[in-house]
């Protein structure tokens, strides 16, 4: 009888070893695929990302440089800092349909050239005005609308290039790009405010906006230097754009995958726009925390961010891409319910990790879903599908922040955290009911 159980033991601890082994393979076969995927990028994407860099950096640098300029060299009270910021986003929501719809009828490439220079020209026009003391803000306001609009069409442009670039088949290439593209947006949102205020400490506001314009000449001579010639859109049929966006619109609304990321992505962006509103109210004239602590509360998200980005290629090839999706939601986004909780009775530092766990998941969501969309979306409609998720991710931050305006005005601010954490808390939903959460990222 002794003996018999003696076997049994033998036999659970061998097929316990037998399920670890095939595991292990598994993970280093996984682990091998990723790392031959990242390996098979293409020369060209490295100058497409040396562009990258520069055009990100210089956005987020002229976010924070073009508003200093107004309030130190023209003296801009709340209203017309407020309406800058107005005129920068406007664009994204009344451009991304038309743009998305002209991009798929055209070589994208050129026009992310075309408005890398008119980014050029826009922001070097404000340093060479406040040098000959004639800078008004009528033309900030106008510089600042045009640079939206340009920065509309290469975005648009630059996400919809991507797959012919590196092979929108293979969907392990798409995320080992969109994982290092991940990288750069994530480090720009962290670093870019952060080192124009520290540049503009140095000299003034107006003369860092030179570097930015220099910035975006620098994406254009990149780019210019990508040798893989543009497919030819031999399938474009010429209708009026009007039909074209309504072509988007309808792929958009009849793709499961495509529909569970526009509402996943909706979910995410209003709700963390309205947190993001009401956490300084929260933290700094609620509970009387320091700037400087609601600085390292933000860097935590920051951080968490960045490490998203960077492991969205390793998590989505260990566990395949949907189901990657599907656990991250499960796992981390219901922690955002403790935010509404810091202080009472959530101590600072459990929230600040909560908040980067936040942040991670939506650095996460932003290599994998973003690949999710290149690989299921034809190249002659990925103008549209981009230009139409732009448009609803743009009115989902808009809404966020009016929604956290009305309800923190009535109700306080940890009312509006709530309204936000309980949209983010629910922000799987959507991947758990279409078919995205089996789906893998592999060649097709």
């Amino acid at each position: 009888m002794g003996s018999t159980r003696i076997h049994r033991s033998l036999n659970r601890w061998r097929a316990g070893a037998a399920d670890a082994e095939r595991l292990g393979m598994s993970i280093q076969h996984a682990s091998r695929r990723g790392h031959d995927a990242a390996r098979a990028l293409p020369r060209d994407f490295a100058r497409y990302l040396v562009a990258a860099v520069a055009a990100k950096w210089g956005f987020n640098i002229a976010k924070v440089a073009i508003p200093l300029v107004a309030i130190t060299s023209l003296g801009a009270g709340p209203g017309a800092a407020g309406s800058l910021a107005a005129a920068g986003t406007a664009p994204f929501l009344l451009l991304g349909l038309p743009a998305g719809a002209w991009l798929d009828r055209v070589a994208r490439r050129p026009v992310m050239i075309a408005m890398d220079l008119a980014r050029f020209v826009l922001i070097g026009s404000i340093p060479i005005a406040a040098a000959a003391s004639a800078l008004t803000m009528t033309q900030l306001w106008a510089v600042v609308f045009l640079n939206g609009v340009a920065t509309v069409f290469f975005d648009v442009a630059m996400q919809s290039h991507l797959p012919d670039l590196v092979g929108g088949g293979d969907g392990r290439r798409l995320v080992a790009a969109n994982g290092r593209l991940g990288i750069v947006d994530q480090m720009a949102l962290i670093g870019g405010p952060a080192l124009a205020g520290w540049l503009v400490g140095l000299s003034t506001a107006a003369a860092v906006l030179v570097a930015t314009a220099l910035g975006y000449l620098w994406s254009a001579l990149w780019i210019r230097r990508i040798e893989r010639p543009e497919p030819r859109r031999v399938d474009v049929v010429r209708r009026s754009l009007a039909a074209e966006v309504r072509e988007g619109l309808s792929f958009v609304r009849r793709s499961h995958t495509l529909r569970a990321i526009a509402v996943a992505g909706a979910l995410v962006n209003f709700a963390t726009a309205g947190t993001v509103a009401m956490l300084p109210l929260l933290l700094v004239q609620e509970l009387h925390w320091s700037e400087s602590q609601l600085g390292l509360f933000l860097g935590a998200g920051g951080t968490g961010g960045l490490l998203g980005a960077f492991c969205g290629q390793r998590l989505s090839r260990l566990l395949g891409a949907g189901r990657s999706v599907l656990a991250i939601g499960l796992a981390i986004a219901p922690v955002s319910l403790v935010l509404p909780l810091v202080g009472q009775p959530v101590p600072g530092l459990v929230a600040a990790l909560a908040w980067a766990l936040v942040i991670f998941k939506v650095g996460f969501d932003s290599v994998v879903l973003m690949s999710f969309r290149q690989h299921v979306t034809p190249s002659r409609l990925l103008g549209r599908v981009n230009g139409t998720l732009r448009v609803m991710f743009s009115g989902a931050l808009t809404l966020g922040a009016a929604m956290a305006a009305i309800v923190g005005d009535y109700a306080g601010p940890r009312a509006a955290t709530w309204v936000a954490c309980v949209a983010l808390a629910l922000v799987w939903v959507p991947i758990l009911r279409s078919p995205m959460r089996r789906q893998t990222l592999d060649a097709s």
